[in-house]
């Protein structure tokens, strides 16, 4: 299972001034074929994500208006805060963990949100194009 940050990750993300929904939401050119890479070898996918004072429902509207929200299973979107390991470790839950023929993956631009998913015992990528490098243990990334 791999989970998503999205803004600056899966995205650009302008978020209105008022805080409370996303102005524009552009997916990086790379992004879609990553996606169909990964949902084409089995991998299910998630996100995990601040969305801050925006409602979730703006914020999965704005990932459908780009065209990647399908990509996605719904019950492994997951938003909060990521400043401590414990979202890692409900998403892990969330995904079926503990299995240990199941590898959980965490791409974010972000060092440290990367460390708390390290913490919960994720694998971690830095760039949508390392994650299946990652996941085929080609690329062990922090």
């Amino acid at each position: 299972v791999t989970f998503f940050d999205i803004g600056n990750t899966l995205a650009s993300v302008v978020v209105a001034p008022s805080g409370d929904r996303i102005q524009r939401l552009t997916v990086f050119p790379d992004v879609p074929a990553v996606l169909a890479a990964l949902t084409d070898r089995g991998v299910r996918l998630g996100i995990i994500s601040d969305r801050g004072m925006i409602p979730a429902e703006r914020v999965d509207q704005a990932l459908e208006e780009a065209g990647i929200l399908g990509f996605f299973e719904s019950a492994l979107i997951i938003y909060g805060k990521k400043d401590s390991s414990h979202i890692f470790e409900f998403a892990a839950t969330q995904a079926g963990a503990p299995d240990p023929a199941r590898w959980l993956l965490f791409v974010g631009e972000n060092p440290a949100e990367r460390a708390q998913a390290l913490q919960a015992d994720f694998l971690v990528a830095p760039h949508p194009r390392f994650a299946l490098p990652v996941l085929e243990r080609q690329a062990p990334l922090r």
